[in-house]
């Protein structure tokens, strides 16, 4: 049997009950849409921020009619009694400080929302913005989740990500040091051709000593509407296959210290129909299905390949 610290474990354990995430708009945008460092988007990005597509109607709307409406269908699905705010699409922190603090506030004066998660990028967290997130976190739970995506400079060129690997260090280094009750959940990519052969074990030992509280892996997609899909369309490249991408989760997680929660270990296209490749990423039960099996066969062990581990939570 596979030994992993689950996201739900983790919920469970800071919420003590099911607790879920309401999607957010913010309202905001990304500086590789906004012509700061491009106009559209990373390579694998499509106009919806690929994610649940809100766009920009959160700015101008009520933060808590969006919560309001979306608790109900989560509770009632799910069977729900804790949630958190999830700003999703886009770059949640790329505002000025007063319109980050309203519509962060907002969020958290509803009466059922017991935090917040905001996803952001690593270069588009100055330390003001570090400092209003330590602020709230001191007194509420709150989760950022950072688009590291990958460490190594030839992929994030590769991907039209407009920073290098060492600005998610820095990043990382600076929620560390300046916002110590912030809990980071650090965004990884696996798949893209310029991938080092070790980077799945690299990235793992890397994050060890960055202080994150979580994981999110997710395979890299090819989606229309995407400068991927352009260059997948005049030429196509290697993609993984489900068994290949599983032996890279299973490299990182026996290198990933115990004490660091795994909240996802692949994604699924929003939009079947606009995925290209790899053909496996439209699906929801089998790919999981086969990755759970990867790591049960090889008896995986969070940590396991590490020296001196953090004990795994209980």
């Amino acid at each position: 049997m596979s030994q992993l610290y689950s996201y739900s474990q983790y919920l469970q354990n800071t919420f003590g009950a099911k607790t879920y995430k309401i999607v957010v708009a913010s309202g905001l945008t990304c500086p590789t849409r906004d012509g700061s460092i491009a106009k559209a988007g990373c390579a694998f990005c499509d106009v919806r921020g690929s994610s649940s597509f809100f766009g920009k109607q959160g700015r101008g709307k009520s933060v808590a009619d969006q919560i309001q409406k979306r608790i109900p269908e989560v509770r009632e699905r799910f069977g729900a009694q804790k949630f958190l705010a999830y700003f999703q699409s886009y770059t949640n922190t790329y505002s000025d400080i007063d319109y980050l603090r309203t519509i962060y506030e907002a969020a958290l004066t509803h009466p059922e929302v017991a935090g917040l998660c905001i996803g952001t990028r690593p270069d588009c967290i100055p330390d003001p913005v570090i400092d209003l997130l330590e602020e709230l976190a001191e007194r509420r739970y709150v989760s950022l989740e950072l688009g590291v995506q990958s460490f190594e400079d030839p992929t994030l060129l590769w991907l039209e990500r407009g920073h290098d690997g060492q600005s998610s260090i820095d990043a990382l280094n600076r929620l560390k040091e300046r916002a110590p009750h912030v809990h980071t959940c650090a965004h990884l990519m696996f798949g893209s051709p310029p991938d080092s052969r070790t980077n799945p074990r690299d990235s793992a030992l890397l994050l060890n000593q960055l202080g994150v509280k979580g994981v999110k892996l997710h395979q890299l997609m090819i989606l229309e509407n995407t400068e991927l899909a352009r260059r997948w369309k005049e030429k196509a490249f290697h993609t993984l296959s489900l068994e290949e991408y599983a032996e890279q989760v299973l490299e990182f997680v026996e290198h990933l210290d115990p004490s660091i929660y795994l909240e996802r270990l692949c994604a699924q296209a929003t939009h079947v129909d606009e995925c290209l490749a790899p053909v496996w990423s439209r699906e929801r039960w089998h790919p999981h299905n086969v990755l759970r099996s990867t790591l049960e066969k090889n008896g995986c062990v969070q940590g396991s390949k590490i020296r001196n581990p953090s004990s795994l939570p209980a």
